[in-house]
């Protein structure tokens, strides 16, 4: 008799239990989570809401085999447990393994009576956006905005696909109604500057990164987004600040040395802009910071390390129209007029077909 009232006293437990690891999931405190549920788990091992509650901490610490575990033992004991399924795909979409997690969504759907399950729905269109297949993306997130032309996920999703497709315009149209919604949202703010940005409208891109600045005064995205809309303008000085800012928090970033010395270079700070190309190249390989280089070592006159350097470039990524030019420019400049038209030659010989090269290959032929 006692070890039943005892046993009735710990099933009377597991509700509370339960709420509790929920809570501590929602707080991020994911070991007393875990050992919550591991309590309840330990008088009731196929206790759905722990065995979710164990795989949604799981996969909220990046351990997505172990939350796929949690999830599998969870269906195993109610197979159309939506939120193990939802997990379940979720963790397989952190594993990259993206048609398992689309093969339960589908399949989710096919069986479920609520066939417009938003939510359901645009994990599927983000698996397709994420697996390159944009048509199919497309498809599952018109059909969630046909749901709910409010719902921030599908507005972010439609965003990011046309972003992704090159159409700014109408990726703009998503952050403009998310804005909306959530105005002082970091990533809406530097996606909707991105969008600019892209079209070259740097003045409208500014405002909505400095806004995002506002909300988070580090932001990498949003100070990356100024210095370049800066870039954009020919604002070296200004874009130099901004990099620079970048570097405070982030000082082995090859790209933005490479930026850095691209802004010098163009303020006319060549030993300056040297300093930050071979700080760039220390760190490891990188193509623009030995293209600036080399532009440097042609402004000095500085020929052979010129050539030296874009020959580098050109055996690594092959000949293109700038190394053309470029290579072209110093042997014309050293008086080898033969060595620039070959260089020339060979680029439209290989396919390289551009009008600067022709031209400049008539000139040199001309003046010869």
């Amino acid at each position: 008799m006692k070890k039943q009232k005892k046993d009735h006293e710990q099933w009377q437990k597991i509700p509370e239990l339960s709420k509790s690891g929920y809570r501590l999931l929602r707080e991020k405190r994911l070991e007393e989570a875990e050992g919550e549920f591991q309590k309840i788990l330990g008088m009731d091992k196929k206790n759905i809401y722990a065995l979710v509650g164990m795989g949604d901490s799981k996969r909220s610490g990046r351990k997505y085999n172990e939350a796929v575990d949690f999830y599998q033992l969870a269906l195993s004991a109610e197979p159309l447990n939506k939120f193990a399924l939802i997990g379940i795909a979720d963790a397989y979409r952190g594993l990259n393994r993206f048609n398992d997690a689309i093969k339960i969504w589908e399949e989710y759907l096919s069986y479920s009576e609520n066939e417009f399950d938003i939510a359901i729905i645009t994990r599927l269109a983000d698996t397709y956006r994420k697996k390159k297949i944009p048509k199919k993306a497309l498809t599952w997130y018109d059909k969630s905005f046909s749901i709910d032309r409010k719902n921030p996920y599908v507005l972010s999703g439609l965003g990011l696909l046309h972003f992704e497709l090159n159409d700014y315009h109408t990726s703009l149209s998503y952050w403009h109604q998310l804005l909306e919604i959530e105005p002082d949202d970091v990533k809406v703010l530097t996606n909707t500057g991105n969008c600019y940005r892209k079209l070259r409208e740097f003045s409208h891109a500014l405002k909505y990164f400095y806004k995002a600045l506002e909300v988070e005064n580090r932001n990498f995205y949003a100070l990356y987004g100024i210095a370049d809309s800066y870039r954009g303008l020919k604002d070296y000085e200004k874009a130099t600040e901004y990099w620079r800012k970048i570097l405070e928090n982030d000082p082995h970033n090859k790209k933005i040395l490479t930026r850095v010395g691209d802004s010098y270079r163009n303020l006319g700070n060549l030993k300056t802009a040297k300093f930050y190309y071979k700080k760039a190249i220390e760190r490891e390989f990188d193509y623009y910071a030995i293209l600036g280089l080399s532009i440097l070592e042609k402004k000095e006159k500085n020929y052979t390390a010129a050539i030296e350097n874009l020959t580098q470039l050109e055996n690594l990524s092959g000949l293109n129209i700038q190394i053309t030019l470029l290579l072209s420019e110093c042997y014309d400049e050293m008086n080898e007029r033969d060595k620039a038209i070959d260089i020339l030659s060979s680029a439209l010989k290989k396919g390289i077909n551009n009008e600067n090269i022709k031209n400049r290959m008539k000139l040199l032929i001309h003046h010869k």
